[in-house]
């Protein structure tokens, strides 16, 4: 078994990547006043209200992401079912994609669910009722409960930093690079719900984060169940 075992490569660097880029986003969103300068730059004061509300490409982006997302589930069950012999160096990649697609979006809902974290239109800054607080900070008494972090709208999106796994462990510098299209695509989804004051910049930040740090337990996961098998 240990022999097996041994055959389970982690990607080097990466515990130091997501323990370093927590603590960035920590910090962002504690010390710095990022997500209020951004958010200020969106809203329009004459008009009461942020530049993107009522843009229906955010619904739209989700609708495409939720059907590619169905597409993966299904070949995923299919090559289950019946194995599809050019899947089988990439099945395991599959088998993260496909669980990523219903847990990735699970996780980030059930996380917000317990926050008290509000969004931008729920800020007295921008005609809501609340205060602003950050991350480590507690609401006042008589504040309402948000459920505003981490963000909801965009986490379609997230499951998608699934897909370099494809490319690993024979192409990592596609893989690099494929990452860095996805996570620019669940950032550009994050923007336009920011564009529509549902979220800060720092709840898309910890999106990304909890649904990497979520494929990647998938991944090791899965690894050390070929090695064992």
């Amino acid at each position: 078994m240990l022999a097996k075992l041994k055959l389970v490569k982690t990607p080097k660097g990466i515990d130091s990547v997501l323990m370093l880029s927590a603590m960035l986003i920590l910090w962002i969103g504690n010390y710095s006043n990022l997500d209020l300068m951004i958010a200020d730059s969106m809203f329009d004061g004459t008009r009461g209200q942020f530049a993107g509300t009522g843009s229906a490409w955010a619904g739209n982006f989700q609708l495409g992401m939720i059907s590619l997302g169905c597409a993966m589930i299904c070949l995923a069950i299919w090559d289950t079912l019946h194995p599809l012999a050019r899947l089988a160096s990439r099945r395991s990649a599959l088998r993260v994609v496909a669980l990523s697609v219903v847990l990735v979006p699970l996780s980030i809902y059930l996380l917000s669910s317990f926050s008290d974290v509000p969004c931008p239109t729920d800020l007295l800054r921008y005609g809501g009722l609340a205060p602003y607080t950050r991350l480590l900070e507690t609401l006042p008494a008589n504040a309402s409960a948000m459920v505003c972090l981490p963000t909801m709208q965009a986490n379609t999106a997230w499951w998608m930093l699934a897909l370099p796994l494809f490319c690993l462990p024979g192409r990592p510098r596609t893989a690099f690079l494929l990452a860095g299209v996805m996570l620019l695509c669940g950032l550009a989804a994050g923007w336009q719900q920011q564009l529509q004051g549902t979220q800060f910049f720092t709840h898309t930040l910890w999106s990304a984060w909890i649904a990497s740090f979520l494929i990647y337990l998938l991944h090791n996961l899965l690894q050390v169940e070929d090695a064992l098998a």
